[in-house]
């Protein structure tokens, strides 16, 4: 049987802390507490680029609908 073939990308929790301009640690943190769709492998958390697009489009929609909710 051959192992699955994974055409996905991954960012790691560095790339995160950078696009997001966001303490490593909090990142970290994040994943920990299950904040962002990270998988643990051997110590280190690794996102699913994916998986990371949607939970950010999720989280700016729901910012804006925050905001628009303060001001109707």
């Amino acid at each position: 049987m051959n192992p699955p073939v994974f055409e996905d990308e991954f960012l790691t929790t560095k790339q995160l802390a950078q696009a997001l301009k966001k303490n490593l640690a909090t990142i970290q943190r994040w994943c920990r507490e299950g904040k962002l769709p990270a998988v643990k492998i051997e110590g280190s958390y690794i996102i699913r680029k994916k998986d990371f697009e949607e939970w950010y489009v999720e989280k700016l929609s729901n910012s804006k609908t925050s905001l628009q909710e303060e001001q109707g």
